[in-house]
This record gives structure tokens, C-alpha cells and sequence, in this order.
């Protein structure tokens, strides 16, 4: 977001791929209606906040073809990764840990994620966008 990479954005990155796998939607794809459309993360952060973790799934998935509660902790992992600042994330040493074992989420709880663009669309349908970052320019030259 302010162009800077540290150890712990591959930790992001994999949040990120991890609700995309579990809901079928590209993090970039824009759900919802002209006034209130949002981003897969946007989503996801509102179904967690309210309890609902399961709406995140995709339609096509059957509920007999999974644990609740594991998809829940899963999804629960992926939003600990994308947390807004990278102090607040596990490294991914610590996501494989929670990820092979069951009840270690449990005292973790995630707090609101980084959402990039949170204006994504107006009422007339254009895009909105702010950006943080800077550009300088190098000159190099030769001895």
C-alpha cells in the first residue's frame, strides 16, 4: 500500500489467495450493488464480524463436502494474515502451525484488515481511487 515490501507481505498475499480459493472470487472482482459494492477482503471482514463465515463460500459447494467449523478457522487464519499492519501478522511459520493444529486459533482474533480502495464504486459507476505512494527518480552516471 505505501510501496514498501517486508517479510510479511507473502504473509498477506497468502490471506488473500486463501479467501479466494474458499469463495470462488477474485480479490480484485467487486460484489454487491452500485451503492454498496465491495472487495473480497471488504466481504469477508463483514460475514467474519457478524458470525456469518459460511456465506463466504462458494455457492457451488456442497455442505456435506466440509467441516464447518474448519472452513470457519480457515477463513479465520486468512484474515489474521491480511491484518493492517504486519507487525500484527503471523508469519507464515506460525500460519503452518496454525493450520496443522485445531484449537490454536482460538485465543487469536483477528481486527479489521487493510482495505485497499474502500470507495470502490459511486453511484454512477466510475471507479475511485487514492493513492499514499511516492516516485522518485534515480540519475545514474557513469565515471
Amino acid at each position: 500500500m505505501h510501496g514498501q515490501l517486508s517479510e510479511k507481505a507473502d504473509t498477506y498475499s497468502f490471506g488473500i489467495v486463501v479467501l479466494e480459493i474458499i469463495s470462488g472470487q477474485k480479490s480484485t472482482d467487486v460484489k454487491g450493488d452500485e451503492e454498496s459494492s465491495e472487495y473480497l477482503l471488504q466481504r469477508s471482514w463483514k460475514l467474519y464480524e457478524r458470525g456469518s463465515h459460511l456465506e463466504l463460500l462458494e455457492e457451488g459447494i456442497d455442505p456435506d463436502e466440509y467441516d464447518a467449523e474448519e472452513v470457519k478457522r480457515i477463513i479465520e487464519i486468512a484474515l489474521l494474515c491480511t491484518q493492517a499492519t504486519a507487525a500484527a501478522r503471523p508469519t507464515m511459520s506460525e500460519v503452518v502451525v496454525l493450520l496443522k493444529s485445531r484449537n490454536s486459533v482460538e485465543h487469536l482474533r483477528p481486527t479489521m484488515p487493510v482495505f485497499v480502495g474502500t470507495n470502490v464504486m459511486t453511484r454512477e459507476g466510475n471507479s475511485t481511487s487514492s493513492s499514499n505512494a511516492n516516485a522518485s527518480i534515480s540519475i545514474v552516471s557513469a565515471r
